[in-house]
């Protein structure tokens, strides 16, 4: 991994751009001594974007056989149980 400050000159930048593009190095970019920003290649990006989805699959799991045991209610009902109208939820949608 490549740590540089983020005053770096743009080609200093694409030389670093092209290191993490074709040998997998990870460059984070600081400011005030605190990382802000990372370059990562393709692969990694959707490396990581496969484990959050992933992720969010099991939590979804999760969430569904929870509910299993809970009491459902239909959207109506939720509506009528808050005091709202379908009308409510859609009004000032619209350009006057």
């Amino acid at each position: 991994m490549i740590t540089v400050n983020q005053n770096i000159n743009s080609n200093d930048l694409l030389d670093l751009v092209k290191k993490a593009e074709t040998e997998g190095e990870r460059i984070i970019i600081e400011r005030e001594g605190k990382g802000k920003v990372a370059i990562i290649n393709y692969a990694d990006l959707k490396l990581l974007e496969d484990l959050e989805d992933a992720r969010d699959s099991e939590l979804l799991r999760q969430a569904v056989a929870e509910s299993k045991n809970q009491q459902s209610i239909t959207f109506d009902e939720l509506l009528n149980e808050l005091g709202l109208t379908i009308e409510d939820l859609t009004s000032g949608d619209e350009d006057e």
